[in-house]
């Protein structure tokens, strides 16, 4: 970490920087990614400061379920000040899961954050919970194993109980604990390159700038980086060399299976990485329209595009619910990936579970079938339809699936094993893909693809 100024001794920059990120988090409701990127520009850190300080806040939201139970088996804190709260959370994530940051700075770093927020009658009561936990830290790791089951796994693998209880419901309480478990690093970024480059040339142009890069774990195009910092701060991103796009969603493209010349539509599109890759995969001849209902979110497709001169996409403002008679039979291939409840990505964004509720999941599966059936009539006979989400919730996955095929029998379902890496294959059961994090190393995703008979 970087050392404090001379001009300003009283607390850690870098742990401040977390800490008013977790405060956004869990008491304004901003969403991590957003926050975090803002304050890592404005404070203008880099390289080992900010890495440590998306370690602090990603690590600390990841556990937070599980240190509040530690937590609360040491002190009251239902009504404790929203900086303490999180305060105490960063601390507890540095004892309990950083093995080289000793005990004693974190308890001492905590204390100092107190007195930079003028909390200074708390600072006592911080440091005390915190060296307590650090001398029983051991034996409050395990969980009580007179919890029930559902509990046990909420507290082990810090889900709430309620999302735990309904994948023990929707698949059973082994592949429901798979499901739980953490996919291994969690501060790896995965990236597409461009198909103009080649991996290895950009594998020696990102290695000086401090990045540790290997490759994915199932398909060509990818890298895995490490030590990324601000990742659209870097020349070869702003070239366009490469953009951010995780190894399912590279999937998700080439089941689509575009060719060149073709007309293909992606309904759902921004921040438009499928729909540019799709115009790779295309050799950049036909036409990509790349939809989203939200103005900004357009303008965000554009950009990707232009960065990534993908001539071909074409962005447009449109509401993939509506029936629109334009469009009717007019694409080869249409790709939606359906707005959902991002379940299968909190490996990459744990402020998923600490935000989502059971009231959110209720009114997805009727967007959901609300955009499928409005654009399946947008599809050519004979043309190809790939339906896909990042979560796996059966209700927003399966079950949308077939209430479509039963109310489209001019559809039919696709085997999509022709079109997926060998390695992926265990994903797919009912010629339908469910991929697992835990299993797989990737991100949750949901593929089916359907073609139009007549």
């Amino acid at each position: 970490m970087r050392q404090n100024s001379p001009r300003n001794q009283k607390y850690d920059p870098d742990r401040h920087a977390a800490l008013q990120v977790l405060k956004e988090v869990n008491q304004d409701k901003r969403f991590a990614n957003i926050s975090l990127k803002e304050i890592l520009r404005n404070r203008s850190l880099t390289g080992r400061d900010a890495a440590f300080v998306t370690q602090l806040v990603y690590g600390t939201l990841e556990k937070q379920i599980t240190i509040d139970y530690l937590l609360g088996k040491l002190a009251d804190l239902r009504r404790v000040n929203p900086w303490i709260a999180n305060i105490l959370r960063m601390g507890a994530y540095q004892i309990l899961y950083m093995d080289r940051v000793p005990d004693s700075a974190a308890c001492n770093e905590a204390v100092k954050l107190c007195i930079a927020h003028g909390l200074f009658a708390l600072k006592g009561l911080v440091n005390g919970i915190l060296r307590n936990l650090a001398r029983c830290k051991e034996e409050l790791k395990i969980p009580d194993p007179s919890l029930p089951f559902a509990e046990n796994l909420s507290v082990k693998y810090s889900y709430p109980l309620w999302l735990v209880e309904k994948w023990i419901k929707d698949f059973g309480k082994e592949t429901a604990e798979d499901i739980l478990k953490p996919i291994g690093a969690n501060n790896i970024t995965t990236i597409r390159v461009h198909s103009s480059n080649t991996k290895d040339r950009l594998k020696e142009l990102l290695r000086p700038h401090g990045m540790e890069v290997q490759d994915g774990f199932h398909l060509s195009e990818a890298l895995c980086l490490s030590n990324i910092g601000d990742i659209e701060s870097n020349i070869y991103y702003q070239k366009g060399f490469f953009t951010v796009q995780g190894e399912s969603s590279i999937l998700v493209s080439h089941i689509v299976d575009p060719k060149p010349g073709e007309t293909v539509l992606d309904a759902c599109s921004s921040p438009g990485g499928k729909a540019i890759h799709m115009a790779e995969l295309m050799n950049g001849q036909g036409r990509v329209a790349a939809w989203d209902i939200h103005p900004h979110r357009v303008d965000l497709i554009e950009r990707n595009r232009k960065r990534m001169g993908a001539e071909i996409v074409q962005p447009l403002v449109m509401d993939a619910a509506i029936e629109n008679a334009e469009w009717m039979n007019k694409f080869d291939r249409i790709l939606i990936d359906a707005p959902c409840s991002g379940l299968g990505i909190i490996h990459k964004k744990p402020d998923i579970k600490l935000r989502l509720t059971p009231n959110d999941l209720k009114g997805l599966p009727e967007i959901q079938a609300k955009i499928l059936s409005a654009c399946s009539l947008y599809l050519k006979p004979g043309g190809v339809l790939v339906y896909s989400t990042c979560t796996i919730n059966p209700e927003e996955n399966h079950d949308i699936v077939a209430g479509f095929l039963r109310n489209h029998p001019d559809f039919l379902l696709e085997d999509p094993l022709s079109f997926m890496p060998d390695t992926l294959h265990t994903a797919v059961q009912n010629r339908m893909v469910q991929i697992i994090p835990s299993r797989h190393r990737i991100d949750g995703f949901f593929i089916a693809r359907l073609r139009r008979t007549s």
